[in-house]
């Protein structure tokens, strides 16, 4: 047992799991941590923003911040570190995650039925639960990556193009859509 009263081994593992798996933040070290759908959705998240910005920078930036999230919240989960009100969140999140992504495969599949401001409601409903999981544990940095991520992803010009019939993004979203109905079929989402 340590002498110092302010160290605490499970605090410091957790801190370090959260570091070195921060590092492990492009696509194909990705998927030694996940399935190869949800690979695949990633991929298709960066080719979607790659082709909206025309900056492969971005694009990177923009998955690698995803996967950084999700392997620090990961992480957190692993070790017991979320209270239950946090689990309750986490619960609330997922829910709304999964609507939104059925929602988006309803805006592919049916006609005329894309609404921008639900998408952005929902992206920025998303976002308020995330933070709200995460303020306790991740860093100033790891919450601004959120907010990047759910700005890009509430863009109106990116869901204006990922939704109008024939544009490279909408090409993107149908690919994207057919792994979200296998995500959601596999149980994954």
């Amino acid at each position: 047992m340590s002498t110092d009263a302010n160290f605490k081994s499970k605090d410091f593992a957790v801190r370090a799991q959260k570091k070195i798996l921060g590092q492990f933040s492009s696509r194909k070290a990705a998927k030694v941590f996940i399935n190869e759908n949800l690979a695949t959705l990633l991929d298709l998240l960066y080719q979607l923003m790659k082709s909206h910005t025309q900056d492969k920078k971005v694009a990177e930036k923009f998955v690698k911040n995803i996967i950084k999230l999700s392997i620090k919240i990961g992480v957190l989960a692993q070790n017991d570190q979320f209270s239950q009100d946090e689990i309750r969140i986490a619960n609330r999140f997922a829910e709304m995650f999964r609507n939104t992504a059925m929602t988006i495969a309803s805006f592919i599949e049916v006609d005329f039925s894309y609404d921008r401001n639900v998408l952005i409601k929902t992206v920025n409903d998303c976002e308020s639960q995330l933070k709200l999981l995460v303020k306790n544990h991740l860093t100033e940095k790891s919450v601004s990556r959120l907010q990047s991520v759910a700005s890009h992803l509430r863009d109106p010009a990116l869901l204006d193009a990922a939704f109008k019939k024939g544009t490279p993004q909408n090409e993107i979203m149908i690919q994207m859509v057919n792994e979200i109905n296998k995500a959601i079929e596999n149980g994954d989402l």
